[in-house]
This record gives C-alpha cells, structure tokens and sequence, in this order.
C-alpha cells in the first residue's frame, strides 16, 4: 500500500520545475533538482527564526515552502499517493 507524500513544487522564473519530497521510506528529504538540494541542505529558517534541518522531515518541508513562497518562488504544495519517478534525486 502506497502512503501519501507531501510534495514541494517549485517553478523558477526561467522556467525549471524542482519537486521537493519527504521519501515514506528513508525518511530522507530528495529534490529532484542539484542546484536546489545544495541550498537545503544547510537547512532552511521556520517562521520563529530557527534553523531547520532535513532529518525534521514534514516540518523541513513546511519551511522549505515558506522560504521559497517568501522569495517569490510560485511554489504548490501537493499530495501524491504514487511514487515520482526523476531521472535524478539528490538527497538533501
């Protein structure tokens, strides 16, 4: 059975689309995107100002969102129930 997964998309001015997701399995945060997985992976400020680290899985996610919304990013938060299959994942 499949679970759910949260999933970050991000459409950049010039036109590439990242997706930011939680894997069900290892529990690790994955971007399908190389440039986007190296900022995240220093972590991403929550709304009360502290640093957020991908092992906080939904919770990074959540604040991913926010920072990149705030940053005038067009971000969509979805929900899949399928895997996503990228060529490339990056773990964060």
């Amino acid at each position: 059975m499949a679970e759910d997964m949260n999933i970050v998309v991000v459409q950049y001015p010039r036109g590439a689309t990242a997706l930011v997701w939680v894997d069900p399995a290892s529990r690790a945060v994955l971007s399908s995107h190389a440039g986007l997985s190296a900022l995240l992976h220093q972590g991403v400020r929550g709304w009360d100002g502290q640093l957020v680290f991908p092992k906080s899985g939904q919770d990074f996610l959540t604040a991913v969102y926010d920072r990149l919304f705030i940053n005038g990013c067009a971000v969509q938060w979805m929900n899949a129930t399928a895997t996503i299959t990228v060529q490339r994942s990056y773990r964060v």
